[in-house]
């Protein structure tokens, strides 16, 4: 009986999944922060080089994946039959060129990343996979001496601009405006903040924004908030929509999530003066529900898959060593990850996340969005885990970096849905011109 009525419910509810979520991840979004610097570091010294306004850089990247992921001891990587017949390797070979273009004049720039990126091999392999990544322009509106406001219009990733170990993984399509502050024997102050686009054809805007505290008291520590709304005010509704298709849209943005992030960074003598960092933050989804029945042709159906309790919060805390610039030098980061099903969108899972090779939803049966609700029993996503990472990064020479990371989680609470558990390693050689 049971059987049937699932069946029933997932046809006659059955609607188009989005694919936005799927294509517009950043693969690159996970890079250690130290890879980041030093990717940043290399193009700054191109402009310089060039003596000019305009650089052209670039990075080339070669990797291997070797992941495992079981959902309730069945092994996803490898069986199409267990991932709707999409294959999911369990070794991964990739092929990545990024190419950037920088423009700044005194009070103007722009930017733009296109990425090239595809899986090797002769049968397995792709050759047509390019991306824009980022392409935005922007102002300086007031250049003071202590205070100075900036303003940006269009595309990059939220990770770019604002700080977390688990979320942030999504496009920022947007405005960002930029203020910031300097005080004598006090600190350094800013704030970034701004609106982005989630859906143009129902008016779905987001709303973004960090407050920072850095150096405070002219010592190490830092301090960051930040808070993200998805929620539109009054729900979106398609058109063509069901009642119930409508509050699974809706309840697939109903996050308003705040993230308090504190460190400590300094620089001792008995380690060569490399930067030693210790972090801490906690997270919160202000609008998640316990509960909420919808009306629907087979009775009030429950869309809340968390058994009547809410499951809003999420913390995460590591360390990073060491900073990279050039030939020899080497940096290494270790967090761990406590991540409830409810605290961010799964499609922003910044973190260690589940593997979720077949593609379950948290509120629908799939993760795009189509396939009806889901039940206790069914829900998935890359959320509700805990679990952590281990990240280093070495500069082979002043271009050539090589960087390595494993990645383990299981479910967090295993009262919602599958228990599923994952595990990742990754080698990538990554050269900058």
């Amino acid at each position: 009986y049971l059987l049937v009525l699932s069946f029933l419910t997932t046809s006659l509810f059955a609607q188009t999944g989005d694919v936005q979520f799927v294509d517009k991840v950043d693969p690159d979004a996970k890079d250690m922060d130290a890879l980041r610097r030093w990717l940043r570091d290399k193009r700054f010294i191109t402009m310089r080089e060039l003596g000019g306004d305009l650089s052209l850089t670039g990075e080339v990247r070669t990797e291997f994946q070797a992941i495992n992921d079981q959902l309730d001891g069945v092994q996803l990587r490898d069986n199409p039959p267990a991932t709707s017949g999409i294959s999911r390797p369990m070794y991964a070979w990739d092929v990545e060129v990024n190419l950037m273009l920088d423009y700044r004049s005194e009070r103007a720039w722009a930017a733009v990343k296109i990425e090239f990126d595809n899986d090797q091999g002769i049968r397995s392999g792709t050759v047509r996979n390019i991306a824009l990544e980022k392409a935005y322009l922007g102002g300086r509106l007031y250049p003071g001496d202590s205070l100075v406001i900036d303003a940006e219009l269009g595309r990059r990733n939220l990770y770019s601009v604002y700080e977390s170990k688990v979320e942030f993984a999504s496009l920022y399509d947007g405005v960002c405006f930029r203020f910031n502050k300097a005080f004598l024997d006090i600190g350094s102050f800013y704030f970034n903040g701004g609106a982005f686009l989630i859906n143009d054809s129902t008016n779905h805007y987001g709303l973004v924004g960090e407050l920072g505290a850095l150096g405070i008291a002219n010592t190490g520590l830092y301090m960051k908030y930040s808070l993200i709304d998805w929620y539109r005010p009054g729900g979106e509704n398609e058109q063509g929509n069901t009642a119930l298709q409508t509050a699974l849209i809706n309840q697939r943005f109903r996050y308003l999530v705040s993230q308090f992030l504190s460190y400590y960074q300094f620089y001792p003598e008995w380690l060569g003066k490399r930067m030693i960092k210790f972090y801490l933050a906690g997270l919160m989804n202000h609008l998640a529900l316990s509960s909420n029945f919808v009306d629907t042709p087979l009775g009030p159906t429950q869309i809340i898959p968390t058994g009547g309790r809410k499951a809003n919060l999420a913390w995460y805390a590591g360390f990073s060593i060491g900073v990279v610039r050039k030939a020899g030098d080497w940096a290494i980061d270790c967090n761990y990850q406590w991540v409830q099903a409810q605290v961010y969108p799964p499609f922003d899972n910044l973190g260690v996340g589940r593997g979720n090779a077949s593609g379950l939803g948290l509120y629908t049966a799939r993760a795009d969005g189509s396939g009806g609700p889901s039940t206790q029993a069914t829900a998935g996503g890359n959320t509700n885990f805990k679990g952590f990472e281990l990240e280093g990064l070495y500069a082979v020479t002043d271009n050539l970096t090589v960087q390595q990371y494993f990645r383990y989680s299981n479910t967090l609470n295993t009262n919602i849905g599958p228990n599923e558990k994952y595990r990742q390693y990754e080698v990538e050689f990554v050269y900058a011109f």
